[in-house]
């Protein structure tokens, strides 16, 4: 609404009103006099009455030291005349409610002030009555309006006081409540008329969000009163960086109840994330949603110094950090830290360039590591089984790819290159080429989901490929079965390459030689799995699907992780029994297994006369050896093993707790011959169910020499599964039954993994 600056009469409301604009210096100058302390500059319009006063002012002599107007009956909120209207109203001061309108009336009209005969018409004064009941702050004003009714106010409108009876309370004293200027902090005007930010014009009135006056107060130092208003704009407005652009019309002055209620806002928002003060977080929180500790944080800080060039260079590498570990969108980040989405998705991409550029490059690629660092990260037993060549250590590198999963897409072609018929998910693979203790070297890819290791390895180690330099010939490579054909190539490069066996065509066993082959492999390998999971487990933005949008960023993100995985994860180390398990790998890498060749040669798998099945808990098979975990891991020379064989116990143990396997007493005489055993030697029989096939049972025999004890009284094992004639180690078809009967039984409250959820989810199915 365009009023006269000057009367206060709405020139919008009557064609023959009429206004003009403040452009002579003469004439704006007069104005400025009569409406003193309130600022007037050129923007501000005037009524042709209140311009033909002023001019004529101008042209006078003697100029007239009081204010003249044009109009002298204007309501001074709405602006309209009111020569003809029946009902209007004085504003005074004398009974409490006139006080609260009046001041509710301050407010409003700021930076106007009220004068002593000011007048409102009757449907302003029954909307300032409404307001008045719950008004938040009492009297405010602003830098332009700081002075009080003047005095002359006070005397034309008389108090009126009502007689005090008997019966009557005494009378209650409204008095005006002070203020104080804050030159760091503003606000706006306290109505529940509009939106409170200057200049809008919409016409919805909501109330604003208690996160809302936090992030406000916080970041602005712009307090809102709890009942103001805002339009649907401003109130899913992201970015509020426009009132640091406000330079008119400031309100700094502040009641009592405005600080108190600001003081409350601050005391409530008491935890939250401000990574500018990091000291200020507690150190549980901090690593909770950061993932790292602070004093990783301020060296990520310290080897990217661009982070302190940026005006909220902590909060933005926060943010970067938040999202790699929780993967949460940009709008629930927003919410979180109190920060607008536009804003967090520009820290995000800062953060996202200034890692990949200035971070990365420090702690992965193979400009970051020489082949000396690799050698000295061979842990003792990959370094004594596959690190010697021709009497000189040579680096050990583990190779695998692993996945990150993504959206369906409609573009047919990049959909057919992300389906993979292995996984039946979209997906594309990341490949990574890491250390015997867990370091990763290189990050390669993505590739598409349709190409195989093998594929990989033959793109990346063509002849004129930096991978092909920098690794030299005699190098060891541990491959997984994958990798099957590209073996030639890398054969061809003069890489020694170590994969686990296959089997040939009509097999349905690896040969004792090659299942401890595998062995020795896989006891090395397993630490490009772990280093998979990490990625998995501490960064969940590429645990879940990613979305196509995103996609183009995917490789950035992978690799910042795998930066801060080699920076700040702790590297894997030697086993406390390695050197042990050493000795047994090459005590038994070329012993044969001649139990498994007698159980083939009499075919005691179709035998059921000398086996009896027996329930085994802790009373009978007494003469099996009670073993320590340790013994255990010294079996299967691994925990893999005994963490499946819980599982298995768990498909296998009967509602009573029991455990069925089948016994023979009496071995035969040329088994104990050929095994040179004594008498009190027995033969143990297990039948396994298969994890993956559900007809498949596989048996499991076990030779027990009841006069030993512990793991010596396991003279030897055999499975008819793929890998069951090693002698390094056992398989977790073995392991599942010596685990049991010489450890596990003798134990308090073992129960399959997992066990209460399948009760809970299968065991109350209702019968329909």
């Amino acid at each position: 609404m365009n009023q006269c600056i000057n009367c206060g009469i709405a020139t919008d409301r009557c064609n023959t009103i009429g206004r003009r604009s403040l452009e002579d210096e003469a004439i704006l100058s007069i104005v400025r006099e009569w409406v003193a302390p309130q600022t007037v500059n050129e923007t501000d319009i005037i009524c042709t009455s209140c311009w033909n006063q002023a001019n004529s002012a101008l042209n006078e002599e003697n100029r007239p030291e009081e204010a003249t107007v044009g109009h002298r009956r204007v309501c001074i909120l709405c602006g309209r005349s009111l020569l003809r209207r029946v009902r209007s109203h004085q504003l005074r001061t004398g009974s409490v409610q006139d006080r609260r309108i009046n001041e509710v009336v301050r407010e409003w009209i700021l930076p106007r002030t009220v004068a002593a005969s000011s007048i409102i018409c009757h449907s302003c004064w029954l909307r300032a009555n409404r307001a008045s009941r719950h008004f938040h702050s009492g009297p405010s004003t602003s830098a332009a309006s700081t002075s009080a009714v003047s005095e002359q106010e006070s005397q034309d409108v008389p108090i009126e006081q009502e007689p005090l009876t008997r019966h009557s309370p005494p009378p209650v004293v409204h008095q005006r409540a002070s203020t104080i200027v804050l030159p760091d902090y503003f606000r706006p005007i306290e109505t529940e008329r509009r939106c409170f930010v200057e200049g809008c014009q919409r016409n919805e009135r909501n109330r604003i969000t208690l996160s809302m006056r936090k992030q406000l107060l916080k970041m602005y130092n712009y307090y809102v009163p709890p009942n103001n208003r805002l339009c649907d704009f401003h109130l899913t407005c992201t970015s509020w960086d426009f009132l640091n652009e406000i330079t008119v019309n400031i309100i700094n002055t502040f009641t009592a109840n405005h600080i108190q209620d600001m003081l409350s806002l601050k005391d409530s928002d008491k935890n939250w994330l401000d990574f500018e003060n990091i000291d200020s977080i507690e150190d549980h929180i901090f690593y909770h949603w950061v993932g790292f500790n602070k004093t990783q944080f301020t060296q990520i800080l310290n080897e990217v110094p661009q982070f302190q060039n940026l005006k909220r260079g902590s909060t933005t590498l926060a943010v970067y950090l938040i999202k790699l570990r929780t993967g949460d969108s940009d709008d629930r980040l927003s919410s979180l830290l109190q920060i607008p989405s536009t804003t967090l998705s520009s820290l995000l991409g800062k953060a996202r360039c200034l890692m990949f550029d200035y971070f990365v490059p420090q702690h992965l690629g193979l400009n970051h590591i020489n082949r000396q660092q690799i050698i000295e990260r061979n842990l003792l037993i990959p370094n004594e089984l596959f690190g010697n060549h021709n009497g000189e250590i040579r680096p050990i590198i583990v190779l695998d790819g692993t996945y990150i999963y993504v959206q369906k897409s409609s573009n047919y072609k990049y959909q057919k290159k992300t389906y993979s018929l292995h996984k039946y998910q979209n997906l594309v693979k990341p490949f990574l080429i890491v250390c015997t203790d867990g370091y990763i070297v290189e990050v390669l890819g993505p590739y598409p989901a349709t190409t195989s290791d093998a594929d990989i390895i033959n793109k990346e180690f063509t002849d004129e490929s930096i991978y092909r330099k920098y690794f030299q010939s005699g190098d060891a490579f541990i491959l997984d079965r994958g990798f099957r054909d590209s073996l030639p190539l890398l054969s061809a490069c003069g890489y020694r390459t170590f994969v686990p066996g296959s089997l040939q065509e009509g097999e349905s066993q690896l040969s004792t030689l090659e299942a401890n082959k595998s062995r020795a492999v896989t006891i090395c390998r397993w630490v490009v799995e772990a280093v998979n999971g990490r990625f998995k487990r501490d960064f969940k933005l590429l645990r879940q699907d990613y979305f196509n949008t995103a996609s183009k960023n995917l490789m950035v993100h992978f690799e910042v992780a795998a930066a801060l995985i080699n920076a700040f994860h702790p590297p894997i180390v030697n086993r406390s029994d390695a050197q042990e398990i050493l000795q047994l790998i090459n005590r038994y890498m070329h012993v044969d297994n001649r139990l498994s060749n007698y159980v083939i040669s009499n075919n005691l798998n179709r035998r059921r006369a000398q086996f009896q099945p027996i329930d085994v808990n802790r009373e009978n098979v007494s003469d099996f050896p009670e073993m320590t975990f340790s013994e255990l891991i010294l079996v299967s020379l691994g925990t893999y093993q005994i963490k499946q064989a819980r599982s298995y116990y768990g498909e296998h143990v009967r509602a009573n707790g029991s455990y069925v396997i089948e016994v023979c007493r009496e071995v035969d005489s040329d088994l104990l011959q050929e095994l040179s055993t004594t008498e009190t030697t027995w033969l143990l029989r297990g039948r396994i169910k298969s994890r993956h096939i559900s007809n498949r049972i596989y048996f499991v025999y076990i030779l027990v020499d009841s006069s030993l004890s512990g793991r010596d009284a396991i003279i030897q094992y055999c499975c008819n599964c793929i890998v069951g004639k090693r002698t390094v180690g056992c398989c977790a078809h073995t392991m599942s039954i010596i685990w049991y009967l010489g450890w596990a039984r003798y134990q308090d409250n073992i129960v399959p993994p997992a066990d209460n959820c399948m009760i809970s989810l299968f065991g109350h199915c209702r019968q329909r």
